[in-house]
C-alpha cells in the first residue's frame, strides 16, 4: 500500500511539473516578440528586452515540445547573448542546444558553439563539439560545414597537414557548394599564409573548375555562389601577394 501511495504522489508531482512547463511554441513566440521590440530602443531598454527574450527562450528549452524546437530555443537565446557580447553565456546556450540529438537546430547550435570556442582559442573543445555534427544521419550541409571548421581548428593547433587534408576532402569531394567554397577559400589561404603562392593559386583554379558549373545554374544557389566566386577573398589575397612580391623584387 505504501508503494502505491508513493507511486500516486510521484505521478501527481510529474503531472504538476508538466502542467507548469511552457510549450516551446509559446516561448518562441514571446521571445521573438521581445526580440523584435529591441529595434530602435535606447540602450538600457534594449538590453532589458534582450534579457527578457533570453529568459523566454530559456523557458522553452525546458518546455514541452520537440527536441528540434527546444534546440531552436537554445539557439535563439545564444544568438541574443552573443550579439550582446556575452560570449561565455552564449556558448552555454549553444552547447546545450547541441545536446538535443540529431536535429537541424541542434546541428546549428553545435556549429555556432564551435565558432565561439575557436575565437577564444579553445580549439580542442571546438573539435569535440563539432565532431557531434557528423555521421550518415547528419545532412551534408551541416556535416561539411562542421568539417571545414574542424580543419581550421586542427591547423590552429599546429596540425596543419591534418587540417589541410580535412579541408581538401570537403573542397574536392563535398556535395554542398557553400561548404566546398568555404573549404577551398580556407585551404588556399592556409597555403598562402605559409608562403606557398603557387599552391594557393592552384587551389583557387581548382575551386573555379569544380564550382563553375553550379554557379552558372539559373537558381538562387547558383546566383549566390557566382557572387561569392566573383568576390573571392582568396583571389584578392593572391593578387595582393603577387603585387607585393613584384614591388619588393622577390
Amino acid at each position: 500500500m505504501a508503494l502505491s501511495v508513493r507511486s500516486v504522489l510521484a505521478v501527481s508531482l510529474f503531472v504538476a511539473i508538466i502542467a507548469h512547463q511552457e510549450p516551446t511554441a509559446e516561448a518562441l513566440t514571446r521571445g521573438g516578440s521581445l526580440k523584435w521590440r529591441m529595434r530602435s530602443q535606447e540602450p538600457f531598454r534594449r538590453e532589458a528586452l534582450r534579457m527578457g527574450a533570453v529568459r523566454s527562450f530559456r523557458a522553452g528549452v525546458g518546455g514541452v515540445g520537440t527536441r528540434n524546437q527546444r534546440a531552436l530555443c537554445a539557439f535563439r537565446a545564444g544568438e541574443l547573448l552573443r550579439a550582446g557580447g556575452l560570449h561565455e553565456a552564449a556558448l552555454r546556450e549553444f552547447t546545450g542546444g547541441a545536446r538535443f540529438g540529431s536535429s537541424p537546430w541542434s546541428h546549428r547550435s553545435a556549429l555556432e558553439g564551435g565558432k565561439i570556442l575557436m575565437v577564444v582559442g579553445r580549439h580542442a573543445e571546438a573539435i569535440c563539439l563539432l565532431q557531434t555534427v557528423s555521421g550518415d544521419e547528419v545532412p551534408s550541409r551541416f556535416a561539411e560545414s562542421a568539417a571545414v571548421l574542424r580543419g581550421v581548428a586542427l591547423a590552429a593547433m599546429g596540425r596543419r597537414d591534418s587540417g589541410a587534408e580535412v579541408l581538401r576532402a570537403v573542397a574536392e569531394d563535398g556535395v554542398t557548394p557553400r561548404a566546398r567554397l568555404d573549404a577551398f577559400e580556407r585551404w588556399g589561404r592556409q597555403l598562402l599564409n605559409d608562403g606557398d603562392l603557387e599552391g594557393a593559386a592552384g587551389v583557387l583554379h581548382l575551386c573555379r573548375v569544380k564550382l563553375t558549373r553550379v554557379s552558372l545554374e539559373a537558381t538562387e544557389q547558383g546566383r549566390e555562389l557566382r557572387t561569392l566566386l566573383e568576390s573571392s577573398p582568396l583571389a584578392t589575397a593572391i593578387r595582393r601577394e603577387v603585387h607585393r612580391r613584384h614591388e619588393t623584387g622577390e
